[in-house]
């Protein structure tokens, strides 16, 4: 199929939903048009009605169409849902949905979007996810859906869905690199001071966030020198002296304040580093498994393998 020289994207926002789950993906696509000098997308919010619609944080947003006015076709077409489980919508919002779909070349929810599109009748069969904690009832609603409660974002074929909240701007960098490749998303990912491809799933979050968790000043400590010293001896005992705690009381406040166990942080904290190597230089394996404290490349193959379920290699290939 050619594609256009302007990407048309229509948003449809019902009301109550998260307001950076619209504004996070509509500054993406305006980021691409800044960084690129051409107007690449052009976007549009569309709601059932004229009426602005309110977000669950109280920021409204008016609307450019309504369902009734909105393009007939547009390349590419997300839903977002309420703060929560939505309720269904009425009937000429899921005609409206089926429409939309059927005709553009790509179409998807974010977050709770997901409910919407399967009211809609779109997601028997298909690959699917939605925010973590509305997973179960997902899938209790679509048992014939295909959900997957830990990933970010999911393709199958021109469906997309996404994660909760921020997990719409992974998904939207995704969809300007497949239209226009990965410098211009990496690019956009740099100015908005985010990861192009966060790793793991939904129940991984970067070592860099829970590092920010901890209570404790000897702990947050820890945790900031660990993250500048990746290759560094990053054992327990050693943590703990820095800390000036005995090993098992340092390992029982870390798990108190951040959730995970010294290891897991560390594990965390090195294939983190080791994944930005991988995406922005060219050092062989072995290097990186050196930098990142991982030992031998062999090792961290193998550490890789069991956190992310690809390799080192596979790792740098993808991303």
């Amino acid at each position: 199929m050619s594609r256009p020289s302007s990407h048309h994207v229509t948003m449809f926002a019902p009301a109550d939903l998260h307001s950076l789950e619209i504004s996070g993906v509509m500054d993406a696509f305006h980021e691409a048009n800044r960084q690129s000098g051409q107007p690449l997308y052009d976007l549009c919010v569309v709601a059932e009605t004229c009426e602005p619609i309110r977000c669950a944080s109280g920021v409204r947003i008016v609307p450019d169409c309504t369902i009734d006015d909105a393009p007939a076709a547009a390349d590419t077409v997300f839903i977002t849902g309420s703060y929560g489980i939505p309720e269904t919508p009425s009937d000429r919002v899921l005609a409206w949905i089926g429409e939309q779909a059927h005709a553009a070349r790509r179409f998807g929810a974010v977050c709770t979007g997901t409910f919407l599109i399967g009211a809609a009748g779109l997601i028997d069969g298909r690959r699917v996810t939605t925010h973590w904690d509305y997973a179960d009832a997902l899938g209790a609603r679509y048992p014939a859906a295909r959900l997957d409660a830990d990933a970010i974002f999911i393709r199958d074929g021109a469906l997309f869905t996404s994660a909760g909240v921020t997990a719409a701007i992974d998904l939207a960098l995704a969809l300007i690199e497949e239209d226009h490749g990965r410098d211009l998303a990496m690019a956009i990912a740099r100015h908005m001071v985010i990861y192009l491809k966060r790793p793991g799933g939904q129940s991984q979050y970067s070592v860099h966030l829970v590092a920010q968790t901890g209570r404790r000043t000897p702990i947050e400590q820890v945790q900031r020198w660990a993250a500048e010293h990746p290759d560094a001896d990053l054992g327990t005992a050693a943590l703990a002296a820095r800390a000036a705690m005995s090993p098992r009381n340092f390992t029982r406040i870390f798990r108190q304040e951040t959730g995970a166990t010294p290891a897991e942080f560390v594990q965390r904290l090195r294939i983190d580093f080791a994944r930005r190597l991988l995406e922005e230089t060219d050092l062989p394996l072995a290097a990186v498994a050196r930098a990142a404290g991982l030992g031998t490349a062999a090792s961290a193959r193998r550490a890789f393998l069991r956190v992310l379920g690809i390799t080192m290699r596979q790792y740098r290939d993808r991303f």
